[in-house]
């Protein structure tokens, strides 16, 4: 019976997941919308990985699980962006959104001590921004969404009693979707681009216990390079300089052509070290090498258009440099089982931003992070656990002055500020 609802379950949450975006920031990297127990200790849990979500943050933990795991969880990100201009009169915020992340993690004995089986189906990156339509930014950008979702099926084997090891197949999909104003002499247009793909990365895991007080854990996880193709729409053209009221490049009111784009998701390396002083506390910091150099640009590939008129408006402004820096995150956090049913986690976790201030612009805030973590896990039963978190990332205020929009228009410079609140709980089975 259990078995066909976590099927259920999981044809569900794919449906569910590919109509979600995550907010969050270190570029646009999600790991605190994994998993609510790693949540609780600000993601730091690569050392431990005594969970279903070993999958995720160290597939070679899953060799500590005893019997099979089923765990389900929710996340709710509520992120909130604000620009003061350079005269410190005019503030502008973002939209209002609650973004609601689901994941799942399967794990199976193989019937084996030393072999394990997981999977997992998560939201590792995602991407969503809403300013006004008649914000400052409106030329720039008023929505930005990327979507992800990553399967993750992963094997693990227990080398000795010291050595585990794991390896583990991803396979992203992927939809991105943005829109902005288009500045005419007599009004407003629209400009939306759509694109997915999917593509193929892997991922590893160490862990080394050399007595039940230490643990070391080590993960990489590598790229993944992603061709978005779709389509980019134009409206509201027909009376301006672009329609036939004008110059009559598009002489139709709404224009459509074919759209190519690409990213490359960066690889990742993660060190973490746990020490258990006594049965009921584990103190674990880790260090995270994420390496945003793969984000080099924003450039679109019109693959319909040959007209030399309309490709000169298409690329004003394309390829948009990026240029972002290889980033670390450092924290320290602690689990503490203050009774037999009841555990205890919390974490700080410190994220650098790897967009640099020359390349820095409204449909991607991100700024140094710092992150503070609570959480919570309950046994229900002796097979049926509860877990619950709070993660806030508080956000250093950036004084931006560039010209990366000058083209456009838009004068983006001023200070910006941002926060993310996020609340997440999940259940974990076990039989």
């Amino acid at each position: 019976m259990f078995k066909r609802a976590a099927i259920v379950a999981f044809l569900s949450f794919i449906l569910t997941v590919l109509s979600c975006s995550a907010v969050f920031a270190n570029g646009f990297k999600n790991d605190a919308l994994l998993d609510t127990e790693a949540t609780g200790m600000a993601t730091l849990f690569v050392a431990q990985a005594d969970s279903p979500a070993a999958v995720q943050f160290n597939p070679a933990g899953l060799t500590q699980l005893k019997g099979n795991h089923a765990r389900v969880g929710y996340t709710s990100a509520i992120p909130r962006n604000f620009r003061t201009d350079t005269s410190g009169n005019d503030q502008s915020s973002s939209q209002i959104d609650n973004f609601f992340i689901p994941s799942i993690y399967l794990v199976n004995n193989l019937k084996s001590e030393n072999w394990k089986f997981g999977l997992g189906v998560t939201s590792p990156y995602g991407l969503g921004t809403d300013w006004a339509d008649d914000s400052f930014a409106r030329f720039q950008t008023t929505e930005s969404s990327l979507q992800v979702l990553q399967i993750n099926p992963t094997i693990a084997y227990k080398y000795n009693n010291t050595i585990s090891l794991g390896f583990g197949i991803d396979y992203i999909m992927s939809e991105t979707s943005s829109h902005k104003r288009i500045a005419d002499t007599t009004g407003l247009g629209d400009f939306h681009a759509k694109g997915n793909d999917d593509g193929w990365g892997y991922n590893l895991g160490l862990l080394v216990k050399p007595s039940e007080k230490y643990s070391i854990g080590v993960a990489y996880r590598s790229r993944v390079k992603l061709t978005y193709k779709g389509t980019i729409s134009m409206t509201n053209l027909s009376s301006g300089i672009y329609g036939s009221g004008g110059l009559g490049y598009f002489p139709n009111d709404t224009y459509v052509t074919g759209m190519e784009s690409r990213l490359t998701l960066p690889q990742t390396l993660a060190l973490g070290y746990a020490f258990k002083p006594d049965q009921k506390l584990t103190i674990e910091t880790d260090a995270i090498w994420t390496d945003w150099s793969s984000v080099q640009e924003d450039f679109a590939k019109y693959t319909e258009e040959g007209d030399a008129n309309r490709l000169a408006v298409l690329n004003d402004g394309n390829p948009l440099a990026k240029d972002w820096n290889a980033t670390m995150s450092y924290g320290i956090a602690a689990k503490y089982q203050a009774t037999d049913k009841l555990v205890l986690r919390c974490g700080y976790l410190y994220a650098e931003t790897p967009v640099p201030a020359a390349n820095f612009e409204p449909s991607m805030v991100d700024m140094d992070m710092h992150c503070v973590s609570v959480g919570a896990g309950y046994a229900l039963k002796k097979d049926l656990t509860v877990d619950a978190a709070y993660f806030g990332g508080f956000y250093k205020d950036r004084y931006i002055t560039n010209d990366i929009a000058l083209s456009s228009g838009s004068d983006l410079d001023g200070m910006y500020e941002s926060y993310v609140n996020v609340f997440s709980v999940s259940f974990t089975y076990k039989y």
